[in-house]
């Protein structure tokens, strides 16, 4: 899970009428919808006016004619005094992501809570947990004395809170103590239902000819899968999707791309000819599963 500047669409993006999108030809600028979010990368093609017919009904395409600016994270407090670990109901077990400041950028590597301190005079308790790992990377070392971003899921909620290492651990295997947390906020109250949306997502059969990726719509969705609108169903049930898509929970812009399958095929529209797949995550990163629950979290 990666952090980038994000685009303050108030300022910065312009609504495109039909008339500015070229067909057949590479794009000279990227097209992006409402939020923000990537239709079509610089470069790439809007192949056809049913692809251009399928943007529009869905998206509302926007041009950026300036500078991104950088939007502050915005988190809700406690209102009933600090919480603590506790409230929060953090149990052995748990999965947490993690993020480092020590040049390791805002990448958000999972974690497991394998352990507390007894309570001291406080009821303050360290935090035992396993070396924070991420797909594709190596694992994160962390430096003694250094400040953790944490994200806990539980039970009762999304909360966040940061810690100091105050010890690293290879024996018998490699493990991290944790401080006491500080300033522990619940980022709201949560359940997790599919959430209806409005996401661009980019899909491709797997397996299939080559070829650019397509613009879907993700019409609902939730920590397990999602119903994706697509202008031009071809896939069946039992199918493999390559998916990408993002969003942006907690001040973090966060790009999934992973393999789903599709479960369900809808009736075709016939007003556009298009059709919703119900697609279920084959493939999901930990840390990238905490942040979709967090962004759903968000919008309940």
């Amino acid at each position: 899970m990666t952090e980038e500047t994000a685009v303050d669409a108030r300022q910065s993006m312009v609504r495109l009428e039909p008339s500015e999108i070229p067909l057949g030809a590479s794009l000279e600028w990227p097209i992006v919808a409402a939020d923000g979010a990537t239709l079509f990368d610089a470069g790439t093609v809007v192949p056809d006016a049913p692809a251009l017919e399928f943007m529009l009904r869905h998206f509302e395409p926007h041009r950026v004619i300036q500078e991104p600016v950088t939007s502050a994270p915005e988190e809700e407090a406690a209102k009933d005094g600090p919480l603590t670990l506790e409230d929060i109901g953090l149990t052995i077990g748990a999965r947490v992501g993690l993020r480092g400041t020590g040049g390791t950028g805002s990448a958000m590597y999972a974690s497991r809570v394998i352990g507390f301190s007894t309570p001291r005079r406080k009821g303050e308790r360290s935090l035992f947990v396993t070396q924070p790992l991420m797909t594709g990377f190596n694992p994160l070392d962390l430096t003694l004395g250094e400040q953790v971003d944490l994200v806990a899921l539980t039970g009762r909620g999304v909360f966040r809170f940061a810690c100091t290492v105050d010890a690293t651990c290879r024996e018998p295997f490699n493990y991290a103590v944790l401080s006491a947390p500080g300033a522990i906020r619940r980022l709201r109250t949560r359940k997790f239902a599919r959430m209806p949306t409005r996401l661009a997502a980019h899909f491709a059969t797997e397996g299939g000819p080559p070829g650019a990726l397509q613009l879907g719509r993700v019409s609902d969705i939730s920590p397990y899968g999602m119903s994706l609108t697509v202008a031009n169903p071809s896939a069946h049930m039992g199918d493999r999707l390559r998916l990408s898509f993002q969003f942006r929970t907690d001040g973090v812009e966060v790009k999934i791309e992973t393999v789903a399958i599709v479960r369900h095929v809808g009736t075709i529209d016939p007003a556009d000819g298009s059709a919703a797949y119900g697609l279920e995550f084959e493939t999901l990163e930990p840390s990238q599963r905490i942040a979709l629950k967090s962004f759903m979290a968000e919008h309940t």
